[in-house]
C-alpha cells in the first residue's frame, strides 16, 4: 500500500534534510578552516576574512587559493571540493519553496538578480537521497584530502569564541549628535 501523506511531511524525508544540514555545516566549517590554512592567517584573522561570507564566494577564493599553490594533494583536494560546488543546491534547498505530493518534492527556486525566473527542481524520495548521501560523501572526502585533524578544527571552531571576548565595547552609551 503506498503512503498517500507527502513526501514532504514524511519522517524519512526530514531526516534526509536533517543529515543534508549536518553535512552542509561540517563542510561550511572545514571550507573556512581550509581558506585560513591557505592564507596562512590565524583563525581569528580567518573567522574575521570568513564570517558573513556567502558559500559561492568561499568556494571561489579556496579553489583559486588552492590551485595557485604546492600543496601536493591539491588535485585530491579540489576534486570532491569542486563537485559539491557543481551540484550541492544548497541555496534551493534552504531558501526555495517545497511542494509535493506522496511520490516526489519539488522546490521552487527564484532568482535572485537580474531579471526574474523561476525554476523547479523535483526529486523523488530515491533521487534526493542519492543527492543528500553524494553530498555528505564528497564533504568526507574534500575534510579527509586536507589532512587536518578534528582537534585542528575544533581549535579553528573555537576561536571565533575568543573574538567575543576580545571585543571592544564602549564603556557608555554613546551621545547622540541629535
Amino acid at each position: 500500500m503506498k503512503n498517500s501523506q507527502g513526501l514532504a511531511l514524511r519522517n524519512e524525508y526530514t531526516r534526509l534534510v536533517g543529515l543534508f544540514q549536518g553535512a552542509w555545516a561540517s563542510l561550511e566549517l572545514t571550507t573556512d578552516y581550509a581558506i585560513g590554512q591557505f592564507l596562512n592567517v590565524t583563525h581569528e584573522q580567518c573567522h574575521l576574512i570568513t564570517a558573513g561570507m556567502m558559500f559561492g564566494r568561499k568556494s571561489r577564493l579556496l579553489a583559486d587559493l588552492i590551485k595557485r599553490s604546492d600543496h601536493p594533494q591539491k588535485s585530491k583536494i579540489l576534486e570532491p571540493f569542486n563537485k559539491i560546488r557543481g551540484m550541492s543546491k544548497r541555496d534551493v534547498f534552504a531558501h526555495g519553496y517545497i511542494r509535493g505530493d506522496a511520490e516526489s518534492v519539488t522546490f521552487l527556486e527564484r532568482a535572485a538578480g537580474g531579471e526574474f525566473k523561476a525554476t523547479e527542481h523535483t526529486f523523488t524520495f530515491m533521487e534526493f537521497q542519492i543527492h543528500v548521501a553524494t553530498i555528505a560523501k564528497l564533504a568526507t572526502e574534500f575534510y579527509e584530502a586536507l589532512g587536518c585533524t578534528r582537534e585542528q578544527v575544533s581549535d579553528f571552531a573555537n576561536a571565533a569564541l575568543s573574538l567575543n571576548r576580545k571585543s571592544k565595547k564602549s564603556p557608555e552609551t554613546p551621545k547622540s549628535r541629535a
